[in-house]
């Protein structure tokens, strides 16, 4: 058998530091999924304040829910497993917080109706073709694009600058002119990409049978 310079089996140090490893990861896990479920906390308080014209308080409520989906990812990937619970939790957060900011802004005319028509009609499209392919394909995945992220990111970017135009901080009309095109353009192009995904998808499911 062999022996550590401690004297104890060599075996013993390596079993207690995996076990340690993995409880670590598992608090990390834990950690990720809650800076989520704040994202997700954070909606509703989010539209209470623009609805009261608090914005400046909105803004950096806004910041830090932002923050936290930065870190949650981080957090999942540097050192934790993402869980399950994270990966149907996440794209939840984003959508309601993004959903409901919108629709509260476009109340006050701080950003277009059709925009936001836009925005929200995609993820209803998103849900409704997901829904079908789950009962089509047995082991059908959500699987996010990387267009996808880059629009959450964009419309995420967009919704800050309204707030903090609208809060005083910065003069950014012109900044949130050429981000609203940009949100529309790549909405519009992520859309695309998640249909034709999809009927790739679905092909191969009729191929199969």
């Amino acid at each position: 058998m062999a022996v550590a310079r401690s004297g104890r089996p060599a075996g013993r140090g390596t079993a207690v530091s995996d076990a340690l490893a993995i409880a670590g990861r598992a608090v990390l896990g834990q950690l990720a999924n809650l800076l989520t479920a704040s994202r997700l906390v954070c909606a509703a308080p989010l539209a209470v304040l623009v609805l009261h014209d608090r914005f400046e308080l909105a803004f950096w409520l806004f910041l830090a829910a932002a923050l936290t989906d930065v870190a949650d990812g981080y957090v999942a990937k540097r050192w934790a497993r993402p869980s399950q619970i994270g990966a149907a939790l996440d794209p939840v957060a984003d959508k309601l917080l993004v959903g409901s900011l919108f629709l509260v802004l476009a109340r006050d005319e701080l950003v277009p109706a059709w925009l936001v028509a836009l925005a929200i009609g995609r993820d209803v499209m998103l849900v409704v073709g997901a829904v079908i392919l789950r009962s089509r394909l047995a082991r059908f995945r959500i699987e996010p694009l990387v267009i996808g992220k880059i629009s959450t990111f964009l419309q995420l970017v967009l919704l800050g600058f309204v707030l903090g135009g609208a809060a005083g901080i910065a003069e950014v009309d012109r900044v949130v002119e050429l981000l609203v095109v940009a949100v529309a353009v790549v909405t519009l192009a992520s859309a695309a990409a998640y249909v034709a995904a999809g009927l790739r998808l679905a092909a191969s499911a009729s191929s199969a049978t």
